[in-house]
């Protein structure tokens, strides 16, 4: 296979974007391929935590563009429907490495491909497969062009084609979770019982929401109910068909729904994959929801997608031979989000507990979590450090 130095990138989402500005700052020429045919303002808003805004504000030097269309979150509160106050505590972003920030997924990713530059990234094309030799790989369009690269990296979401190819679509079915989520972006958004920088959960019987401010006016809203698989919305009767459904959650939830336009919620089925034990073989791997997709739950999707692209650069970086670095890279990022995939999944099933007895098993479970096991828990999410990992 005749190849060049660069590195090709299937998806330019927020870990493929990330992997790409990792991989330049460690010396590589990279080369971004994308479905999409224009980065524009879809999805809704992610946590941006410390072990994933450390990369960003520390290594990429990212601070300033972040701050200006994210928000801060430094309090955290967890609710029953019924108002009461299961858990808080703060967020000390002086305890970590990054800050601990809520943003709109399309405005990080907005800021992560200004920073790479458009000529490095080629939209409006949907990888169909790939190739693979000693020599190197090759990505290949579905209009029939072939990118080819000393390397290919899988970051094409949880529908990865690059994936597809190397497991086979029969032996890794997506699971669905038995839930699904809508999420929301409000219009400029004030209400005296929801203050700034705060980031709640509200958990119910088989329902559960979550909200917090993503820029100075904006919040971003989830909610979770219990229901068949595949069912879908009619724009026109979505928001009074959520009023209803979360009807009993405190006035300041359902003023959010009340203020999200209906273009604005978004529906899915809460899935992930099995964890897999191989994610390549010669000169291609995989990152990121491509790698590891998870349900939502931890607030660790992005957050562990940035991971990756941080550890795949520092591999790299420091091994000449491709394939040797991309063992090595998945063996250390094996462990961490195999973790995460399943914590995510018991957090979720738990979370979505209707029964009442469970209901009041969980909250009394969690108001008994002492402040130093809550601390402890963070840690183990948000005080990841690749560099550190790579050399244990």
């Amino acid at each position: 296979m005749s190849t060049n130095d660069q590195i090709v990138i299937a998806g330019a989402g927020i870990g493929g974007l990330s992997a790409g500005l990792c991989l330049r700052n460690a010396g590589f020429d990279v080369q971004l391929v994308e479905r999409i045919d224009e980065v524009c303002e879809v999805g809704a808003g992610i946590l941006l935590a410390p072990n994933a805004s450390n990369v960003h504000y520390n290594e990429l030097e990212l601070g300033n563009e972040l701050d200006a269309v994210s928000a801060p979150m430094t309090h955290f509160v967890i609710t029953s429907s019924r108002g009461h106050t299961i858990f808080e505590g703060d967020v000390d972003s002086n305890d970590f490495a990054g800050p601990c920030r809520m943003i709109h997924r399309a405005a990080l990713q907005r800021v992560l491909y200004d920073a790479l530059g458009t000529e490095r990234v080629l939209l409006s094309s949907p990888v169909a497969g790939f190739e693979v030799d000693d020599d190197g790989a090759c990505a290949i369009t579905d209009d029939g062009r072939r990118i080819e690269g000393r390397a290919l990296i899988g970051a094409d979401g949880i529908r990865s084609v690059v994936r597809a190819q190397l497991v086979g679509d029969d032996a890794d079915p997506l699971r669905y979770h038995g839930y699904t989520c809508w999420r929301g972006i409000t219009d400029p958004f004030e209400h005296p019982d929801f203050p700034f920088r705060r980031l709640e959960e509200i958990q119910g019987r088989g329902l559960r929401a979550g909200m917090g401010y993503i820029d100075d006016e904006r919040v971003y809203w989830w909610a979770t109910c219990d229901a068949p698989e595949g069912q879908r919305d009619d724009p026109s009767t979505v928001r009074g068909e959520l009023l209803d459904v979360y009807s009993d959650f405190p006035p300041y939830f359902t003023a959010m729904i009340e203020a999200t336009p209906a273009a604005r919620i978004l529906r899915n089925d809460i899935c992930d994959r099995p964890p897999l034990r191989r994610w390549g073989t010669k000169a291609v791997t995989l990152l990121g929801d491509a790698a590891h997709p998870m349900a939502p739950n931890l607030g660790q999707g992005a957050c562990s997608a940035i991971e990756d692209a941080h550890m795949l650069a520092v591999c790299l970086g420091e091994i000449d031979d491709i394939p040797t670095a991309l063992r090595r890279y998945e063996q250390l990022r094996r462990p961490r989000t195999t973790d995460l995939q399943k914590k995510s999944r018991r957090f979720g099933t738990l979370g979505q507990a209707s029964n009442p007895l469970v209901v009041r098993l969980r909250e009394w479970s969690t108001r008994l979590l002492s402040p130093l096991m809550v601390e402890k828990q963070q840690r183990r999410l948000w005080a990841y450090d690749a560099a550190e990992v790579y050399q244990s």
